[in-house]
């Protein structure tokens, strides 16, 4: 409220025109580092438009399905890769099995000792709380 009370001398102020940064010549903020990286990917985008087109690229948009494949690509997991024996993949698949139940023994282990340390933490809680009350 002091600012207006107090009177200047001085003639009223005409408002200022409205004008845009590069009018007055104010320098304009620094990019922060999400603007950057828009630019970097919007340059990225625009380039690899202009460029012909990669077979590569259009096969490995077609494995994650987002694109239309003239030739429909085979599972992965159902055909085994080129060059690869039918022995060497039940070898691989046994080995899998076998860590498999390997990781399960192992997990019940660690749950077990798990229990086994927050029953013994409950009961020396108790024995401490006995022992200050006796």
């Amino acid at each position: 409220m002091r600012d207006q009370d107090v009177t200047s001398t001085t003639t009223p102020e005409i408002p200022e025109q409205m004008t845009f940064a590069e009018e007055r010549g104010t320098p304009q903020a620094e990019p922060t580092p999400e603007e950057l990286q828009a630019a970097e990917l919007s340059r990225a985008a625009r380039e690899a438009v202009r460029q012909p087109a990669d077979p590569r690229i259009d096969r490995q948009l077609a494995r994650m399905g987002l694109a239309d494949d003239e030739e429909p690509i085979q599972n992965a997991l159902t055909a085994p890769a080129r060059g690869v024996q039918a022995d060497d993949v039940d070898r691989i698949e046994e080995e899998l099995a076998s860590t498999r139940a390997a990781l399960a023994g192992m997990e019940r282990r660690v749950n077990l000792v798990t229990w086994v340390v927050t029953l013994e933490g409950i009961a020396v809680a108790i024995l401490a709380v006995l022992l200050l009350l006796r």
